[in-house]
C-alpha cells in the first residue's frame, strides 16, 4: 500500500500547483485580451483619424488646385491685357512709319516733279542741282535714319531677350522658393514613427 502522504498530500499539492498555474493563465489571457481590445479601440481611433486627416487632405488640395487655377486664368487674362497693349502700340509705331516714308516719297516726288524747264539756262541749272542736292540729302538722311532704327531695334531686342531671361531666371528662384516652404512644412508636420509596444506581462 502506498503512503498517505504518497497518495493524498502530494497530490493535494499537485492540484494546488495546477490551480495557481490555472489561475495564473487565465489573469494571463484576461490581461492579453484587455490589452488586445485597447489595442483595437486605439487601432479604431487612429484609422479614422488618418481618414478624417487624408478627407481633410483632399479638400485643402482641391481648394489649393482651385485657387491656382484662378490665379492662372487671371494671369492669363493680365498676360493678354499686356499683350493687347503691345500690339496697339506695334501698330501705332508701323502707322507712324508707314506716315513717315509716305511723306518723304511725297518730298522726293515734289522735288522731281518742279519745274526745271521754265525760266534761263542758268535758272534751270540751279534748279536741277538744288533738285539733286535734295534728292542726295533725303537718301543720306534716310539711310540714316534706317542705320539709326536698326541700331535701336537691335538694342530693344537686346533689352527684351534680357528682361526675359530675368523674368525666367526670377520665376525658377520663385518655384524653388515654393519648394523649400513646403519641405519645410512637410518636415515641421511629419508624423511620429508609430513603435508597438514591447512590453509583454
Amino acid at each position: 500500500m502506498r503512503s498517505y502522504n504518497e497518495m493524498v498530500v502530494t497530490q493535494m499539492k499537485q492540484m494546488s500547483e495546477d490551480n495557481q498555474q490555472l489561475n495564473y493563465l487565465k489573469n494571463k489571457v484576461v490581461k492579453t485580451e484587455q490589452r488586445s481590445k485597447a489595442v483595437e479601440e486605439t487601432l479604431g481611433v487612429i484609422t479614422q483619424k488618418l481618414r478624417e486627416t487624408m478627407e481633410e487632405n483632399i479638400i485643402v488640395r482641391n481648394k489649393a488646385k482651385e485657387k491656382h487655377l484662378e490665379y492662372e486664368k487671371e494671369m492669363k487674362f493680365q498676360e493678354k491685357f499686356f499683350h493687347d497693349q503691345i500690339e496697339r502700340i506695334h501698330k501705332a509705331t508701323e502707322e507712324k512709319e508707314s506716315r513717315f516714308e509716305k511723306l518723304l516719297q511725297e518730298e522726293r516726288s515734289k522735288a522731281r516733279q518742279s519745274d526745271v524747264d521754265s525760266g534761263s539756262s542758268e535758272d534751270r541749272k540751279l534748279r536741277k542741282e538744288q533738285i539733286e542736292r535734295f534728292i542726295d540729302c533725303q537718301v543720306k538722311d534716310v539711310e540714316q535714319f534706317e542705320a539709326e532704327r536698326d541700331k535701336l531695334i537691335k538694342l530693344h531686342e537686346e533689352k527684351r531677350v534680357t528682361l526675359k531671361m530675368e523674368y525666367m531666371a526670377k520665376e525658377v528662384e520663385l518655384e524653388k522658393d515654393l519648394d523649400a516652404a513646403l519641405t519645410l512644412v512637410m518636415d515641421k508636420h511629419k508624423p511620429d514613427i508609430f513603435q508597438a509596444s514591447s512590453s509583454s506581462s
